[in-house]
């Protein structure tokens, strides 16, 4: 299409959307009370942000079946990873990056939109001799890099396709960042994925690996996803696995936000998410710029509508065509940083401990309603937390010492130190957001 085609398309589904939220939801009835009837200006309407959506879940939603004490039970239990709740809606949980911890609700449309939504960029990169014969040379094997043990986009989607379809069973599997990197290793040997996806850390960690011989793969596609990836570090997964290479950027309130194309830009789907790169006061930001956030329209799911929501992602949308073809509209990504932290084992080797794996273990603590972690020694871990209301700072502590030293001993590391800070975590000034890990040692 062209870009008129795809705009065109875009305002048809935001107009259908506007007049369908302000019907069917109570929150966006009241919240949009003074805009005009049949206003398609989103400009007119008033930002939402996930605390707010959070505390007023049971109006927003648009399904009176569903309610929030029922959803939060419904979380809670980990033997229902994959299960949908009321038999059918999938329940996806946000980790608290930007803060407040959320719970989303999928439609069934939102559902098929987030599965298919990326293939119009990337089944065409497979369709050749040897992608296709890499990909039955594995037999279909698809591996997915990503937090396990709760209701994750990631982790639970793919749950959800295992129960739900005798190919998924058979074809898909996940693997844990905060297993050892030698363990993660052999696995990925035992399992030779066609496709491998996760975060971006961990796939150039494992192309490492793959340049030592340790790692022996022969995917036919890399998608990584979840965190900032460079082109020098996207050339180096090209280079050591010899295949194709697509960054997806997404979030669990809409997962299929952006997608690389052959020319390596990101490309947004701009006909299923209207993105507003603003500043801090919500005004928007001209082309080029690099926003402080970006509110985020959802075009797909009319359960849980988003509706001009704050993601908190700071993004840069360009005017220029690309060389690709595409109309849509390319973009890049800044924000969602963390740092690999590279530790000295008991046996004097270097190994690799994950962002997301390390700030997981803190956030599955109960009683932890925020954290950060810091290494501010080659042998010392700061930890910043907030507890919930209902915890105490003391318990809450000794729980997170013990879960953080026993990962670090499953990975072989024993002489680490790790101290509570005396403050509780604080956002970055510029864009807003929580960092989860980094290091403040000299590079």
């Amino acid at each position: 299409m062209t870009r008129e085609e795809i705009e065109a398309r875009q305002r048809r589904r935001l107009a259908k959307l506007l007049s369908f939220v302000r019907r069917q939801s109570r929150f966006y009835k009241q919240h949009y009370a003074d805009v005009p009837e049949g206003s398609t200006d989103l400009t007119q309407y008033p930002p939402v942000t996930k605390p707010m959506l959070m505390e007023h879940f049971d109006d927003v939603v648009t399904d009176t079946a569903i309610i929030k004490n029922e959803i939060d039970e419904f979380v809670a239990d980990e033997t229902k990873i994959g299960e949908r709740y009321l038999g059918k809606y999938p329940v996806w949980t946000t980790s608290g990056t930007t803060g407040e911890p959320g719970v989303f609700v999928q439609d069934e449309t939102a559902l098929t939109i987030s599965d298919v939504l990326g293939d119009r960029w990337i089944v065409p990169a497979l369709v050749g001799i040897s992608p296709l014969s890499r990909i039955l040379t594995q037999n279909l094997h698809i591996g997915l890099v990503a937090v396990s043990g709760g209701h994750f986009a990631g982790a639970a989607g793919l749950e959800m396709m295992r129960r739900e379809s005798i190919y998924g069973e058979r074809r898909l599997q996940l693997f844990s960042p905060k297993s050892p990197i030698d363990d993660l290793i052999v696995a990925l040997n035992q399992y030779q994925p066609a496709i491998l996806e996760g975060y971006s850390t961990v796939l150039v960690e494992l192309a490492q690996a793959q340049q030592d011989g340790r790692l022996d793969i022969s995917p036919a596609l890399l998608l990584p996803t979840a965190e900032p990836i460079s082109a020098t570090q996207k050339r180096l997964l090209r280079d050591t696995f010899d295949c194709i290479v697509r960054e997806l950027y997404g979030a669990t309130e809409f997962v299929p936000i952006a997608v690389e194309c052959e020319h390596g830009n990101l490309h947004a789907n701009t006909d299923w998410v209207v993105l507003e790169p603003v500043d801090e006061d919500y005004q928007p930001v001209e082309p080029g710029t690099p926003s402080d956030t970006v509110l985020v329209t959802s075009l797909s799911n009319r359960v849980q509508p988003l509706v001009r929501y704050d993601l908190g992602d700071s993004i840069t949308l360009y005017e220029e065509r690309c060389p690709c073809g595409s109309e849509f509209p390319i973009m890049e990504v800044g924000g969602r940083q963390g740092d690999v932290l590279q530790f000295e084992t008991d046996e004097g080797e270097e190994v690799p401990i994950f962002p997301l794996a390390l700030s997981s273990v803190v956030e599955e603590v109960p009683g932890v309603h925020r954290t950060q972690i810091i290494r501010t020694a080659p042998t010392t871990l700061q930890v910043r937390f907030a507890v919930t209301a209902d915890a105490t700072e003391e318990e809450v502590w000794k729980h997170i010492e013990r879960e953080l030293q026993s990962f670090l001993r499953d990975h072989g590391i024993s002489r680490i130190t790790v101290e509570a800070a005396s403050e509780t975590p604080q956002r970055e000034k510029r864009s807003g957001k929580f960092r989860h890990v980094w290091s403040e040692l000299e590079k």
